[in-house]
């Protein structure tokens, strides 16, 4: 087991971002993109890059991009995270992985280390995508994808993305201007785990090998309305007891497949009257896998899931695609530097999967890419409890650092070889 102590500039660092944003109570944080909280928390980053000699700055869509720049010049090694959050989130989802790439440059420069490429430190704007649905919108516009068809998305409020850009003194018409994919060479994220594998197995670093795809649908069941008093079980078209035949259906399916997650997060139910047979009922299912051919077989068990619940209780079925996200392997030559740096300092490690998605998502489609996690107790986040111990903090950061400087001595694939 590593033995690093604590790294007293890194708890601070931790401490003043969580201080941006907090909730009065509760306890959690909240910074939503393109929100005073959020660019105030920007700022402050841009600050500390500057302190420690970087050149720092907000791109046109709201990421700050800290620059150390190299005597040979070169493509780029992109370290980064983000800053927003969800609704009273936690301290350490994405926040962790910037203050650890601020940990990692202090590191690097006591050390003496002179990078032989550039090293970029980026906090992504609106990983979250909290507030609009637009996730991972700072690191796709970084990446040349475009995001404008994003702009008229509208907030509760009724405010669009457009506006609120507007607000903070970002023009929407410049959004192009943050493509900067074609000056990296790799990328390189740590975040807290977001669940309990690594603390279950005694691990202080995972080195994540691919990140899930996610397949988001909205299945509608339709039945028919009638009076609760009087309709025999037997003549009834129950759309919640479809339902639940189809929910109770899809637990099993993802039980029998362990590679698959298979999750109902939402159900609604109508008319709704505490008298009334349901007629209709709509629930979400979120199916993740780390291959395009599992979601795919995944799609196809839910599908036949829910049309034998639907016909066992004579309904009609819809299942529609609302979301899909390719999944995304790791570089092969990112996840070695990274098993390297946690071996250099004794740390624990385990390959595993990210079942949630990250920036890393959206850079890996371009440059190699790779993933650094530490523990999450209980497996706790999103959550004012989410907590990773100073330690595992600590050797996170060193193990970013050994990572960097392991990808820095090694000749790194080239966007236009990768892309090919």
């Amino acid at each position: 087991m590593a033995r690093i102590a604590p790294a007293g500039l890194l708890a601070r660092d931790l401490d003043e971002l969580a201080a941006i944003g907090a909730d009065a109570t509760g306890g959690g944080i909240t910074r939503f993109a393109w929100s005073d909280a959020l660019l105030d928390a920007s700022r402050s980053l841009v600050e500390r890059l500057a302190a420690l000699g970087l050149e720092a700055g907000i791109d046109a869509a709201g990421n700050v991009v800290g620059r150390w720049c190299a005597p040979g010049g070169g493509k780029a090694l992109v370290v980064g995270s983000h800053l927003d959050t969800v609704p009273s989130g936690g301290r350490y989802d994405g926040a962790l992985g910037i203050a650890a790439g601020l940990e990692a440059i202090r590191l690097l420069r006591a050390r003496g280390f002179v990078p032989r490429r550039p090293l970029w430190l980026v906090a992504f704007n609106d990983e979250e995508g909290a507030r609009f649905g637009t996730a991972m919108f700072g690191s796709r516009a970084f990446a040349g994808e475009d995001v404008t068809p994003l702009l008229e998305r509208r907030d509760r409020d009724g405010t669009t993305v457009a506006e609120a850009m507007a607000a903070q003194g970002f023009d929407p018409r410049r959004l192009g201007d943050a493509r900067a994919i074609d000056d990296v060479g790799a990328y390189l994220e740590l975040h807290i785990e977001q669940g309990p594998v690594l603390e279950s197995r005694g691990c202080e670093i995972g080195v994540v090998t691919a990140i899930a795809g996610v397949l988001g649908l909205d299945v509608t069941l339709g039945g028919e309305a009638a009076h609760a008093g009087t309709t025999p079980v037997a003549l009834r078209r129950d759309a919640l007891v479809g339902a639940a035949r189809a929910i109770a259906g899809l637990r099993e399916l993802a039980a029998d497949r362990d590679a698959v997650r298979v999750t109902v997060g939402t159900i609604e139910v109508l008319p709704g009257g505490f008298n009334v047979v349901p007629a209709e009922c709509r629930f979400s299912v979120d199916v993740r896998a780390a291959e395009a051919s599992l979601l795919d077989e995944a799609e196809r068990a839910v599908r036949a899931v829910v049309a034998e619940a639907a016909a066992g209780e004579r309904l009609e079925s819809d299942v529609a695609v609302v979301r899909r996200l390719a999944p995304a392997a790791m570089d092969p030559s990112v996840t070695r530097a990274i098993a390297a740096g946690a071996r250099a300092v004794d740390a624990r490690s385990a390959e595993l999967v990210s079942g949630a998605g990250h920036d890393a998502m959206v850079l890996a489609r371009h440059v190699p890419a790779g993933m650094v996690f530490v523990p999450s107790r209980g497996g706790v986040s999103h959550s004012p409890r989410e907590h990773t111990s100073e330690e595992h903090c600590a050797v996170g950061a060193e193990v970013l650092a050994r990572t960097v400087e392991g990808l820095d001595a090694s000749p790194l694939t080239t966007t236009e070889e990768y892309r090919a």
